[in-house]
């Protein structure tokens, strides 16, 4: 497979000097079939007078097979004239001939490249030290990246009876969101990687979402250029758009993704899918407190006065104020049971758990409002006493 570097670095090694920079992978996504790989390349160059070995380290790891930042041999693509066929090659000015390799020299004035690759396996901001060391010269990078989970799809094809595809414009794909919880964004995103159309449509790339308004094309985690509904595609490597699930409410959501021309990693359209349920686990709490929070929005045409009930008078589970600079908290003080939004308002109504026992907790709230709306909410946890550290 060949990789192709996202932005090549170059740094000229003079003897007896020390270069740090960093290397920012930006995002990357991944299921749990595979993880997406993105490149970049530097340059190492040996200025000194002598031949120098080289030696490659991380500060978080020692194998450089298994870890989600590699270093990697460098591939070119061949044309073989005779065949008619391409192939990758290992490139003549790789630092690296094999995974793994930790060693390379290089003698006066002589210089390679070495591949990086990012393949994230975790939601997680990856921070990674990488040092290349030799007799005259000490080089630190600082290496960063960002997991990002992707959803599970499903991509159907209509065939003809000999099973080949009839036509891509006809193939449809589909991206699902399952038991996400309501009020809250979901940490799973869809990613597209959109690739310059051909070069003789200079028409531009347009999308419109229809549908429940829970879908959202997330500009900030994207790596195309976006501006409003018009997509900026890529000259030379791949970009990505990315695509979040927030639900307001709980219930089952659909939409549909719909570009203007059919774009070459995929499809025309994507159907887009999502359930979220009034949820909220706490998980196991040591004797204290933790706090969640759900969002009510006023989607009807308008004000509403809602009321809070609860079928039991268990104290673990209480009523809190939430403080959060986008949305006002529903409530103004812990003992209110009673709030109005008005037409086209949200609001973030906010629950504490804060066990006494070891035991396990469940609380069923219904939230009511005058139009005869009403919603439920499961609050569930798990209370453990802390140990105490001698």
């Amino acid at each position: 497979m060949r990789y192709k570097a996202i932005i090549a670095f170059i740094f000229i090694i003079a003897a007896g000097q020390a270069y740090a920079d960093t290397i920012n992978f930006g995002n990357s996504f991944f299921n749990k079939d595979r993880a997406n790989s993105i490149s970049q390349i530097i340059t190492i160059k040996n200025s000194a007078s002598i031949t120098q070995e080289y030696s490659v380290s991380f500060s978080s790891h020692l194998s450089m097979q298994t870890s989600d930042i590699k270093a990697a041999p460098l591939t070119d693509e061949i044309f073989d004239n005779e065949t008619k066929e391409s192939f990758s090659t290992i490139a003549e000015d790789s630092c690296i001939q094999h995974y793994g390799e930790t060693l390379f020299s290089l003698g006066p004035d002589q210089k390679c490249r070495l591949h990086l690759t990012f393949s994230p396996t975790e939601v997680k901001e990856y921070n990674e030290k990488m040092f290349i060391r030799s007799q005259k010269d000490n080089l630190e990078y600082n290496i960063k990246g960002r997991g990002i989970l992707m959803p599970d799809f499903t991509v159907l094809y209509y065939t003809d009876n000999s099973g080949e595809n009839i036509d891509n414009k006809r193939a449809e794909y589909s991206i699902k969101w399952q038991n996400e919880t309501a009020g809250t964004k979901s940490d799973k995103y869809a990613y597209i990687k959109i690739f310059k159309t051909n070069n003789k449509d200079t028409s531009p790339l347009t999308y419109q979402i229809t549908g429940d308004s829970a879908f959202q094309i997330d500009s900030s985690l994207s790596t195309c250029k976006i501006t409003e509904n018009t997509i900026e595609e890529p000259n030379d490597n791949p970009c990505g758009i990315v695509i979040s699930f927030l639900p307001n409410s709980a219930g089952d959501f659909s939409s549909k993704l719909i570009f203007n021309k059919r774009i070459l990693s995929g499809a025309k359209e994507y159907a887009l899918y999502g359930s979220a349920s009034d949820v909220l686990d706490f998980g196991t709490v040591y004797f204290g407190g933790n706090v969640q929070k759900i969002l009510i929005p006023n989607t009807s045409d308008s004000d509403q006065h809602y009321s809070i009930l609860s079928e039991s008078k268990d104290s673990n589970f209480r009523l809190v104020v939430v403080n959060n600079k986008n949305l006002p908290s529903c409530i103004s003080n812990n003992n209110e049971t009673n709030f109005m939004l008005q037409k086209g308002q949200s609001c973030y109504l906010g629950f504490t758990f804060a066990p006494d026992r070891n035991a396990d907790f469940t609380k069923k709230i219904i939230i009511m409002s005058n139009s005869g709306e009403r919603r439920e909410v499961t609050l569930k946890g798990t209370g453990i006493e802390k140990l105490q550290e001698n």
